[in-house]
């Protein structure tokens, strides 16, 4: 009899099989234990549970409705009412402001916003958007367009010397100083303000900001060495900004700062002083005047002065002081050098704190209701940029005029001028509300 021997079982078969008893078995037993909480169960006693919402639960009938009207909360029967048919009966004078103030055929609340300022100067029918006036038939985009000035250099106002082009007066009398400003009337003769940022053209981020976001009535200044600085100077041309050149004046202390090759000296006459400034003006071309960087020490050498503002006299360039310089005689010379000078009656942001620029900009708002005029200075920090920007949409409202610089110089003799009146940074009462 021949011997048989049994195979052995598949241990993978023999799992599998014993694995699917388990699962039977205790699915079979859940499945009777879920059938009889299900049906014998009681939900209420169940543990404790929690809602959760997206948002507030009101257990009233009809949500609360927002209002625009002001209100502090305390007494909801001075809320306008609401009739059947859903429209809110509001009284005369209750009505939300919009920020948009209407002129004539309007009803004014008398809160002293723009919209009384439009019925007060009587400038015409129109609504005050953003502090312009939009008459009717104009739409806001052609009140606030922004006319560029002419590409420099413009025919007939430079010269070469040296190899230098530098600004001249024209033959026909036209000089820089008039040729180069932005054009400005103020036929109503508001009390106006004037705002020169400087140390343009190093950070081009700066640059470009105070460009593009300060009004176009903000005179820019920009360092002569610069990179591209004639490229510079035309795109603020191009944005309706008047521009200034920044002339390195001597300090009396530098410390560890390197001085600019530049620099107009101290106690040095005009052959080593006008040259330089050849050199600075033939950087390059497109501006109505110069303006004082530093030159605390150089300013108050009126021999050192008088050759250098001579030149800017007999080439028509105008001269402005930022307002930083205590003992200066910029001012006397330029009156005996017939050179068209203005004076910032001080630096707005020698302290780059919002609050500290703030005061000095409301600083020179009284001091232009007070004197007529007033002109302030600064850099093109991004602070300084930013809170230009914001005082310059609030002057309308106000009463108050920008203007650019170029508005406020003059050449009137210093005897004939009073001196607080020198102080705001006008010499010369004329310009400062021209006819038109």
């Amino acid at each position: 009899m021949p011997y048989r021997r049994d195979a052995d079982p598949s241990p993978l078969r023999t799992g599998l099989v014993h694995a699917g008893l388990s699962l039977l078995v205790f699915g079979g037993l859940a499945g009777a234990l879920g059938a009889g909480i299900q049906f014998s169960g009681d939900p209420s006693a169940a543990g404790p549970r929690q809602q959760l919402a997206l948002f507030e639960v009101i257990d009233e009938g009809k949500p609360e409705l927002k209002t625009r009207l002001k209100t502090d909360g305390t007494d909801m029967a001075m809320l306008p009412q609401v009739d059947t048919d859903g429209y809110a009966e509001v009284e005369s004078g209750d009505e939300p402001s919009l920020d948009v103030a209407y002129a004539e055929g309007a009803e004014a609340t008398g809160t002293g916003g723009p919209s009384d300022d439009v019925m007060a100067d009587g400038e015409g029918v129109g609504v005050r958007i953003n502090g312009k006036l939009v008459k009717p038939g104009e739409s806001y985009g052609e009140v606030t367009k922004i006319a560029s000035l002419d590409d420099a250099p413009i025919s007939g106002m430079t010269e070469t010397l040296n190899g230098v082009r530098l600004p001249r007066i024209a033959p026909d009398g036209r000089t820089p100083s008039e040729v180069y400003a932005r054009p400005f009337a103020n036929p109503s003769q508001k009390p106006v303000v004037a705002l020169v940022v400087g140390g343009l053209g190093i950070n081009a981020t700066h640059t470009k900001s105070a460009i593009e976001e300060l009004p176009p009535e903000v005179t820019l200044s920009f360092a002569p060495d610069a990179n591209r600085l004639q490229y510079w100077i035309d795109r603020a041309r191009a944005a309706g900004h008047e521009v200034l050149i920044e002339l390195p004046m001597e300090n009396y202390d530098y410390g560890r700062m390197k001085m600019h090759p530049q620099t107009l000296l101290a106690g040095k006459g005009a052959d080593v002083n006008v040259p330089r400034l050849n050199t600075l003006l033939g950087r390059a071309s497109g501006y109505f005047g110069v303006i004082n960087y530093q030159g605390a020490k150089f300013a108050e050498d009126a021999a050192a002065v008088r050759p250098v503002l001579d030149v800017l006299g007999k080439r028509g360039v105008a001269l402005v002081e930022d307002g930083s310089l205590e003992e200066a005689s910029l001012d006397k010379v330029a009156d005996q050098t017939h050179v068209r000078y203005a004076k910032a009656a001080s630096p707005i942001d020698t302290k780059l704190t919002a609050d500290d620029i703030n005061l000095e900009l409301m600083e020179l708002e009284t001091i232009a209701k007070e004197k007529g005029a007033a002109m302030g200075a600064g850099y093109a920090f991004p602070i300084t940029i930013e809170m230009a920007k914001i005082w310059a949409s609030e002057l309308g409202p106000k009463g108050i005029i920008l203007a650019p610089v170029s508005a406020l110089v003059g050449t009137t003799p210093a005897e004939l001028v009073d001196a607080e009146r020198v102080a705001t940074g006008s010499k010369a009462p004329a310009p400062v509300n021209p006819a038109g």
